[in-house]
């Protein structure tokens, strides 16, 4: 849950080649898939990415003497998000070849952190 009084970015580095779509991205690695959606909120933010991955100029100096090696083949996946109160929901799916879409889970619960346990997100960890 989110309550920012200026914009935040979420960040994710990954070594999958990266193709953004409508509401999320698709990552690859060989022939191994995975589809990255955004579920809440559902308007109002902006997705990037940035290859390869690099420091910005807003992050804390490195030490004296220090420098970043470099993050060759990483991408960064990037989702800005205004400031205001809401909550970041970003569901994983893998795309197993023997599994049909009616397989996947694509509207698991929404529990607030504060409410998390072992059981908050259903049985099975979600539900369809």
């Amino acid at each position: 849950d989110i309550n920012a009084s200026q914009g935040i970015q979420w960040r994710m580095h990954t070594n999958a080649t990266v193709t953004k779509n409508s509401n999320g991205f698709s990552l690859q690695i060989g022939n191994e898939k995975l589809e990255m959606t955004i579920l809440s909120p559902s308007t109002g933010y902006t997705l990037s990415t940035q290859e390869p991955a690099a420091r910005l100029d807003s992050d804390p100096a490195l030490p004296a003497g220090q420098s970043d090696l470099p993050n060759t083949g990483v991408t960064v996946i990037m989702i800005d998000l205004p400031a205001g109160e809401y909550s970041l929901q970003v569901l994983f799916t893998p795309q197993w070849p023997d599994m049909s879409s009616s397989d996947y889970i694509t509207s698991p619960p929404s529990v607030s952190v504060s409410d998390w346990t072992l059981t908050s997100h259903g049985e099975k960890g979600a539900s369809n």
